[in-house]
């Protein structure tokens, strides 16, 4: 198997990489991930990988933070990614996002309802057959 050289960028200029760029790097010769809004060329690492080479090209040519974090990786395997870096991937780190909206989320489900709107949903239907009453009874 022929492996891509890794291509090293330094932090100070990391460049942005856009999705379109990462989908051309998906192949056992040459792989990169995005995880966290950075980009990684892992090519030489896929045989490394204990869960097998095939899963980590699954995830290649979309963000994989989501399926990263479900694996449940350690702290040392996301420590091992940085030597693997090559960039900032230009949309950002998702996984902040999906944070933020699960955490209105479970704001919203678990606030107490308000008074106010229990009281108009029982007044309301109760007002209406009130007034379909008294048209009832006027209308004769």
């Amino acid at each position: 198997m022929t492996v891509a050289e890794p291509t090293i960028v330094d932090a100070q200029k990391a460049t942005s990489i856009t999705l379109e760029q990462c989908r051309q790097h998906t192949t056992e010769q040459d792989c990169w991930l995005v995880v966290h809004g950075k980009v990684y060329d892992i090519t030489t690492f896929l045989d490394e990988h204990p869960g097998g080479f095939d899963i980590i090209l699954a995830n290649t040519g979309k963000d994989a933070t989501e399926d990263y974090e479900e694996i449940g990786h350690s702290n040392a395997a996301t420590e091992m990614l940085t030597k693997y870096y090559i960039g900032e991937y230009a949309g950002g780190d998702t996984s902040d996002l999906k944070k933020a909206a699960s955490a209105l989320k479970t704001r919203a489900v678990s606030q107490p309802p308000n008074p106010a709107l229990k009281l108009f949903q029982i007044a309301l239907p109760a007002l209406v057959v009130l007034l379909a009453l008294l048209y009832i009874q006027f209308a004769r």
